[in-house]
């Protein structure tokens, strides 16, 4: 994928004419950068916010990057999983930018971030764990991987069209000793793509803490990932009488994560859902979106 387009490249691309992608340009609608020369390049950052923007289908600009017929028709029809092999190779060997140029790729075949991240990404990620837990895998190559994966997040968000403000916030991070962010990660995309304000603790943050940040902060909603518990007793006390009590007073929804979550904690943590899967995110985005105010 070209890392810029000039005006008559992007105006191909989009099938418009060159007259219109300079008025876009010129009214601020889609991010340029002027030669010297006076010429417009459109950096690649751009063009995808842009599409992504205004739900565009640009099949051409994901198709170019693939010779091969049946992944350009996975494509075509929105079904990115064709490139998980792809993504889980460039994570391998520590390729943050090819790891980006995928998302980037995926993001125009399938323009719902959440959607796209559970397709495309955790299959890798779910992938990559499987080698490293049955030995196929050293924990220096399961390291890179992730470490490669996360860099390229980091990039990719500057890459995604962002809402605007909704005047709803989340506090979203990792459980105390809580190292693998990745998914909270994703959910903390996904919301400041749909005009959230969030706070992103990231990992291991202590409960103390995180209960007092949730009292000063306010947010509508809390949202916690909890993928390795060593100790639950100490966890469902943690959540129960710390982060939930917090957000309760504070009004907040309270959503923990992680693997096998509903089948090991139902009935057990105060929280208003338990969750194996980031896209039910979307679905409380919704509900508060549409009720526009906090319980």
């Amino acid at each position: 994928m070209k890392n810029s387009y000039s005006t008559r490249e992007l105006a191909e691309l989009l099938s418009v004419n060159e007259s219109t992608v300079k008025r876009w340009a010129d009214s601020g609608f889609i991010e340029c950068i002027k030669t010297k020369g006076g010429h417009r390049k459109f950096p690649i950052r751009s063009v995808l916010r842009f599409i992504h923007e205004n739900q565009m289908n640009v099949p051409a600009l994901s198709l170019a990057e693939f010779d091969k017929k049946d992944v350009q028709a996975h494509l075509s029809a929105g079904f990115v999983d064709v490139l998980v092999p792809a993504l889980k190779e460039a994570a391998l060997q520590g390729d943050s930018f090819e790891v980006q140029r995928l998302l980037r790729t995926g993001l125009i075949s399938q323009p719902d971030i959440i959607m796209l991240y559970t397709q495309l990404l955790f299959p890798a990620l779910v992938d990559i764990g499987t080698g490293w837990q049955n030995g196929t895998l050293r924990v220096d190559e399961e390291h890179l991987a992730t470490q490669a994966i996360k860099s390229a997040l980091f990039r990719f968000q500057s890459e995604i069209h962002i809402k605007e403000p909704n005047s709803l916030s989340a506090v979203v991070s990792c459980f105390e000793g809580e190292t693998h962010d990745i998914a909270i990660t994703c959910i903390a995309s996904y919301l400041t793509s749909e005009g959230w304000k969030v706070y992103h603790l990231g990992q291991d943050i202590p409960t103390d803490d995180l209960s007092l940040f949730i009292r000063a902060k306010k947010p509508n909603l809390v949202a916690i990932s909890a993928s390795t518990i060593n100790d639950e007793r100490r966890f469902v006390y943690g959540v129960n009488n710390k982060i939930a009590a917090a957000a309760h007073k504070a009004g907040a929804l309270t959503i923990v994560g992680g693997s096998h979550m509903p089948s090991r904690f139902l009935g057990r943590l105060k929280c208003d859902l338990l969750s194996d899967n980031i896209a039910d995110i979307r679905g409380i985005h919704q509900k508060m979106t549409v009720e526009g105010t906090r319980r």
